[in-house]
């Protein structure tokens, strides 16, 4: 049985993993012929492509409904891939890493400057519009606050423009089934109770506030621990600026920042993150860090006891809380 918060030696293909198991997947795969010895294996780009399309659905097999899937690439190539991905998984970004420049050599190929930039595709799981953040269009959800607010309404046999007189404002998404529908505000609502239309005996709006709200909020964190994570703490654009990492000890090795920004925006705390070619382990290290548990894959052997020492490190390191 496969064990969490564990980096192992092998074809992530190979992996073990339930069905739907994985909230968040972070794939930094080869490029194909940009950057070190594995980048270098395949016979052609057609064969790369090939087991681009085979990762795909493995990935497609092992994330949750409302996962998310980052996928590297650089930018002359990455759109092959997005070809195969988009059959798949529905594309929500298309992000750019934008590194400081380095010394260029872009006179010598007559075109224009590059800035190091690195791509990153962000994509979501396509197998119900709950997974892509839209939840709250449901009329379903909150039907049983949306039903006793209109049938409260209805037994009261009052017009719309009488709640709107009362709030002085317009109050019909209180009364609606649809996406526009808002809990009440608590001045409104008791309002509304202590209008004097809403006496014995009708007994209209018995509800206190609090007892709906306490409902609301019950029902609130049940939908929202449905919909895919995603909480831009940082205020990100789809142009990522981080440095670059200093004395890297992998051809391909990405900033923990950067790391930890998406991991943070797109998964929660005891989620479970795969990372398919760990390379050093700096995306397990960044999720046990911040409480999320991992696994990850990697086929070098040197890269895999790097990583784990790394993770282990941070694993046995007290925590304040």
């Amino acid at each position: 049985m496969i064990e969490v918060n564990k980096i192992y030696n092998s074809d992530w293909m190979q992996n073990g993993l339930p069905d739907k198991s994985v909230q968040l997947i972070i794939a930094d795969p080869p490029y194909f012929e940009v950057k070190g010895d594995f980048d270098f294996v395949w016979k052609s780009f057609d064969d790369y492509l090939k087991d681009v399309e085979k990762w795909a659905i493995e990935c497609k097999r092992v994330l949750a409904d409302n996962g998310t899937l980052f996928w590297w690439g650089m930018d002359r190539k990455i759109a092959y891939a997005q070809i195969i991905l988009d059959k798949h998984f529905t594309l929500l970004s298309t992000l750019v890493w934008e590194k400081p420049s380095i010394a260029n050599e872009w006179d010598t190929r007559r075109t224009f400057p590059e800035r190091g930039q690195e791509r990153i595709l962000m994509y979501a799981n396509d197998f119900d519009i709950n997974a892509l953040g839209v939840i709250y269009d449901d009329p379903n959800n909150y039907s049983q606050i949306k039903k006793y607010l209109i049938n409260e309404k209805q037994k009261s046999g009052l017009s719309m423009q009488w709640f709107i007189d009362v709030h002085n404002t317009s109050v019909t998404h209180y009364f609606a089934l649809t996406s526009q529908w808002a809990f009440p505000i608590e001045k409104a609502y008791k309002a509304f109770q202590q209008s004097g239309f809403f006496q014995k005996p009708y007994e209209e709006l018995r509800k206190e506030y609090e007892e709906l709200r306490k409902e609301y909020e019950e029902l609130r964190k049940e939908y929202e621990e449905l919909r895919r994570p995603f909480n831009n703490y940082l205020g990100l654009t789809d142009v990522l600026r981080f440095s670059r990492v200093h004395n890297a000890s992998h051809p391909t090795e990405k900033p923990e920042s950067l790391t930890t920004a998406l991991i943070l925006t797109c998964s929660r705390k005891n989620d479970l993150v795969l990372f398919p070619f760990a390379g050093s382990g700096t995306e397990c290290a960044m999720s046990a860090k911040e409480g999320r548990r991992f696994i990850g894959f990697d086929i070098n052997p040197e890269y895999v006891a790097m990583a784990t020492k790394r993770c282990n490190y941070i694993l046995s390191s007290p925590t304040l809380f």
